[in-house]
């Protein structure tokens, strides 16, 4: 009796068994994510250009940023340069390009980068002097000047293309003209080859405010006396962690001092192994209050990074050209 028992207990596992096993196998599908934020993206680091005060030269910020996977990573930069957002740096840089501005198309050819932008490159924003005497006009040829190089340095700089053309789509139907050398900021309004389109542009490292170009500001507005936009060139906090003086104060301190900086020539420089300091080499004349002119020759002069930007601590600067 028990071995019949036995027997039809495993005729019942045995048949279970095979109906699990000729059942079908469902597989779970991963439900899809239709928001565009879910959509995968790849992760870029690049060195984005912008203004800096109202000098007509480029300073570079390091970002990190999302590139939609669907986007390519020029399309993904100069839309970081059209709309960069908020971060600690942006205080202090100056936007360049039309914040209305749009990538309409992006090409290549070998080692030459096509960039077709909407006409509101080409357009006026934000606080434009209004002054007249022309300066409303020199302020955009230096802008849009800036804003070309911006992308083109950045886009350079990643190492794939040598040469970039910067086209603008006029009506919006997706077709790009060459933009004109007026229109770059390399030519003036009704000069000789205003209306010639411009050729391809490669990177420009002299209007990188890089150590050395800094310095060449510093020595500039102290020779002019202009103390503002010298102040804009003294570091937040010195060595010691202290603040830099008011503007007001600043200002008084240097004027009170009556020196006097000349015929200065910035040399070469070396980069501290961190990347944090610079040593500038420079050569200058001092004149002190009621003293004589003395001939200054290779002077080594300190500069630090401070929130992307290249400056000088308030106590070097006294050290080295006020005594």
């Amino acid at each position: 009796m028990k071995r019949k028992i036995t027997a039809i207990l495993l005729i019942v596992a045995l048949a279970a068994f095979c109906l699990c096993a000729c059942a079908p196998q469902i597989d779970e599908e991963t439900p899809i994510d239709p928001r565009p934020e879910s959509v995968s993206k790849d992760k870029a680091t690049v060195r984005l250009y912008f203004g800096y005060l109202r000098n007509r030269l480029l300073v570079g910020e390091n970002r990190s940023f999302d590139v939609p996977v669907n986007e390519s990573q020029e399309t993904a930069i100069i839309e970081q340069l059209i709309d960069p957002g908020s971060s600690p740096t942006m205080v202090d840089f100056v936007q360049l390009i039309n914040p209305d501005t749009s990538v309409v198309n992006i090409s290549s050819e070998g080692e030459f980068l096509f960039v077709t932008l909407s006409r509101e490159f080409l357009q006026p924003f934000g606080n434009v002097p209004q002054e007249g005497g022309g300066e409303e006009a020199d302020y955009e040829s230096g802008r849009k000047f800036l804003a070309v190089y911006s992308i083109v340095n950045t886009l350079v700089e990643q190492g794939t293309y040598s040469r970039v053309s910067i086209l603008i789509d006029d009506e919006g139907t997706g077709n790009g003209r060459p933009i004109t050398n007026a229109e770059a900021g390399l030519a003036a309004l009704g000069s000789e080859n205003a209306d010639d389109p411009a050729e391809t542009f490669a990177r420009n490292g002299e209007i990188v405010l890089g150590p050395r170009n800094t310095m060449r500001e510093i020595l500039a507005a102290a020779e002019k006396n202009e103390w503002g936009t010298l102040y804009e060139y003294i570091a937040y906090k010195d060595a010691s962690g202290a603040d830099k003086p008011s503007l007001d104060t600043f200002r008084n301190e240097l004027s009170t001092a009556k020196f006097s900086i000349s015929n200065f020539e910035v040399e070469d420089d070396v980069m501290m192994q961190d990347g944090t300091a610079n040593i500038v080499m420079v050569n200058y004349e001092l004149k002190l209050q009621g003293g004589e002119v003395s001939v200054r020759a290779n002077i080594p002069v300190r500069l630090i990074r401070e929130n992307d930007v290249w400056k000088i601590t308030y106590p070097t600067f006294k050290q080295k050209f006020m005594s």
